[in-house]
């Protein structure tokens, strides 16, 4: 590899040097190639240098360490097509020159061809090209840490939520990992940009007696509210209610997600339309099988029909399960004072599991969770008569009776102080030990 700068005649006639240096070597195939560098000497042979790196790789049948793939990512658009058509890299590293608008198109393709709900694209998309236009990004190498993180700090002085600021945070984090996946670029400048404390409020949990009553309630009544009838929604808090999947994942599922065949039925959450992007499979109970299973014999639908297809994405289901509520004269609110949504019915859901002899580890895989902190933190709740029916657990101490012990230690008028028997003031010490006598036996004393 050889740095210089050219020698040329002007109109006049003169040798002069060219103002720009020259880089002269030879590839991978022995080919020699000049192409033009910079006008500082310096940054000219650091050019070099890494292109004669990229040679070795090449013939020694290297991949590029990560400084050499970061130098690439910044090459201009010319020269890395020069570097394809000489076989120095592949031709797929062109993709660095698309716009960033082009990839996201792409990316879109992506999702609908998996099935991702219209919902889920069209939100990605627009809060893409928020994020790319808020930013000025225009190509993968503008995209910087420090970029994103001052954006999504913006959006919440803004007014914008930290749970919003998160989502939109998320979207280009998932377009970047796909990008990556599929070789656009070498690595994901914001893989390490932490998402926004999130200040969303607790959700209120329905007590097993209230969710029964809610159903009945929904399905007796049977009221439209916004073209949803009784029986449709009742169908969908029960569903919720007894599996603890989330709304868009319910109502993005189809018939052929629902499994009614096997002796134990369940319900297929796919990759595409889970929050966490895992694929789960939910049990069903015989109730809500059955509803199901008679919903289906009733009309007949398409294996690809959606199974909630009067609710449109946009319906406002917290209003819905409020009415509900109201209608079947439940509170709007549970005994710590939290609001019920239809998040709630999630959130009861894990609670009736947490409060049965159920494992934790269970709970927390039909909860989806991947930190159990978050199952038993967040969302699970201790029932009324929960913390009752633990004492029953407690050891049993058969016929041994408190008080008659209490009796008999009275009468000896004996206490222990500095670990050494002493005699006491007899009267100040019966009293109030033969009041604790009298009361009415309770917790671990059983009745005589």
């Amino acid at each position: 590899m050889r740095v210089y700068k050219a020698k040329y005649k002007d109109r006049e006639g003169k040798k002069k040097k060219s103002t720009k240096w020259y880089i002269d070597f030879f590839d991978h195939n022995k080919l020699r190639h000049k192409i033009p560098a910079f006008a500082d000497k310096r940054l000219s042979e650091g050019l070099g240098r890494n292109i004669e790196s990229l040679v070795n790789c090449r013939i020694s049948g290297l991949e590029p360490d990560a400084k050499l793939n970061q130098w690439l990512e910044t090459l201009p658009d010319s020269l890395l097509k020069k570097f394809v058509s000489w076989g120095l890299i592949q031709g797929q590293r062109t993709e660095f020159t698309k716009p960033l608008t082009q990839h996201i198109s792409d990316y879109i393709k992506t999702l609908e061809a998996k099935g991702f709900s219209k919902g889920y694209i069209r939100h990605t998309k627009k809060r893409l090209e928020k994020i790319i236009a808020g930013c000025r990004f225009s190509y993968f190498r503008d995209i910087t840490k420090s970029a994103v993180e001052i954006y999504i700090g913006k959006l919440i002085r803004d007014g914008v939520s930290p749970t919003t600021a998160g989502h939109y945070l998320d979207g280009i984090k998932t377009f970047l990992n796909w990008a990556q996946q599929d070789q656009r670029v070498i690595n994901n400048p914001i893989a390490k940009v932490r998402k926004p404390a999130r200040e969303s409020k607790r959700k209120g949990i329905l007590t097993p007696e209230q969710f029964v009553s809610l159903i009945k309630t929904t399905f007796e009544k049977n009221i439209i509210i916004e073209n949803t009838t009784g029986h449709e929604r009742g169908t969908l808090y029960l569903l919720a209610g007894t599996t603890g999947i989330r709304k868009n994942e319910l109502l993005s599922l189809v018939w052929s997600d629902i499994n009614l065949s096997d002796d134990e039925p369940f319900v297929q959450v796919r990759a595409c339309i889970s929050k966490n992007g895992k694929e789960a499979l939910q049990p069903l109970t015989t109730m809500s099988a059955g509803l199901l299973a008679s919903l289906k014999a009733r009309i007949s639908p398409k294996d690809t029909d959606r199974v909630f297809v009067a609710f449109k994405e946009t319906i406002n289901t917290a209003e819905l399960i409020r009415s509900d509520l109201q209608t079947a004269k439940l509170p709007l609110k549970d005994k710590e004072g939290n609001e019920i949504c239809f998040h709630s019915l999630r959130n009861s859901f894990i609670s009736f599991l947490a409060n049965s002899q159920i494992p934790a580890k269970v709970i927390q895989k039909m909860a989806r969770h991947s930190d159990p902190k978050l199952t038993f933190n967040t969302y699970a709740r201790v029932l009324p008569e929960a913390e009752q029916k633990a004492i029953s657990f407690l050891p049993n101490f058969g016929n041994f009776v408190l008080s008659t012990c209490l009796d008999i230690y009275c009468k000896q008028g004996v206490t222990l102080r500095d670990n050494q028997r002493q005699r006491n003031d007899q009267n100040a010490l019966i009293s109030p030990i033969l009041a604790v006598s009298q009361t009415p036996r309770v917790g671990l004393e059983p009745t005589t």
